[in-house]
């Protein structure tokens, strides 16, 4: 095994996904892509969003069988498998509740498989088998954020190759228990409230005044520079130095992420940290790992949607 090829949040577009894979190398080999000495692993946020829920999980679900990629586990999988789960506790409702809001987030799964209920089921259970997080020599792979003190506190809860267990969804599905906090952390990362009176618009265009923090900054000087917000709201955000610190992110090893809906130029987050999500301007992306120890902007490797079926 030559390296890696880690590949940030497909949201359903399978077309990109094929473009990016032939360009890395990729070739098709029976049903699945294959290397021949490399392998690509995903970030997770594979569903949703885009037009081609199922051919992209049929790409990745036949990389994995034939051992040429793996997967972890992303927020928008883990909303999946809590918003198909009956709570215990009272049958008529769900983990993730099925209120408009969410129904909206997830349309473009629930669509495909709306007149399946067979396969939507068996999809479930497959996304209930992808592990939080994955290790390797010289690197860590987690959808949003990285911390040695929370991956340790939840690793006990975990089954054995690091998926969440039927206990685990229902726990971290419930606001205020250590595992919502933990869990939520993880595969959407630390967030930040501002002061009183500051709110912005997120990329779906609701109101909040919490924002997504870059927790790679060990020194972060105020909540502008902290904050992770959609392009032209950085004005909304108060120059003013926080008040409230993160909990220690500090990584001793390259971790690779996805989830921020980065836009531009694609470069590391710092040289230990590569986010490889760049959905903000629409583009599907790689970074292509040999085991350096420090993060490489000449590794990224990105396909817009413009360039579909181009070599």
């Amino acid at each position: 095994m030559q390296g890696y090829d880690v590949i940030g949040d497909v949201h359903g577009r399978a077309k990109q996904l094929v473009t990016l894979l032939q360009r890395l190398g990729y070739e098709i080999q029976g049903e699945a892509y294959c290397h021949a000495s490399r392998q690509a692993i995903f970030i997770g946020d594979i569903i949703d969003y885009g037009p081609e829920q199922r051919a992209t999980l049929a790409i990745v679900r036949n990389m994995v069988a034939a051992g040429s990629a793996q997967v972890i586990l992303g927020n928008h999988e883990f909303n999946a498998v809590a918003f198909a789960t009956p709570d215990p506790k009272d049958a008529k409702r769900f983990l993730r509740p099925h209120t408009s809001k969410n129904r909206v987030q997830h349309k473009a799964f629930l669509a495909e498989y709306a007149d399946d209920p067979i396969a939507y089921k068996e999809t479930i259970s497959w996304l209930k088998t992808l592990p939080l997080f994955l290790e390797l020599d010289g690197a860590a792979f987690i959808h949003a954020a990285w911390s040695n003190d929370l991956i340790e506190q939840i690793r006990p809860e975990l089954n054995a190759d690091n998926s969440l267990p039927d206990k685990l969804y229902v726990s971290a599905t419930k606001r205020g228990s250590w595992q919502f906090q933990v869990v939520e952390q993880l595969l959407k990362g630390p967030e930040i409230t501002l002061p009183q009176g500051y709110v912005f618009n997120d990329k779906h265009g609701h109101q909040r005044n919490d924002i997504r923090a870059r927790w790679w900054l060990q020194n972060p000087l105020s909540y502008r520079e902290l904050a992770i917000v959609p392009e032209g709201e950085e004005g909304k955000i108060p120059a003013q130095p926080i008040i409230q610190p993160l909990q220690s992110f500090a990584v001793s090893r390259l971790v690779f992420i996805g989830h921020y809906w980065l836009r531009g130029t694609p470069r590391p987050q710092c040289r230990q940290v590569v986010c490889t999500d760049y959905s903000g301007d629409a583009k599907l992306t790689a970074y292509r790992w040999s085991f350096e120890a420090e993060a490489d902007a000449m590794n990224f490797v990105q396909v817009g949607e413009s360039e579909v079926g181009m070599p």
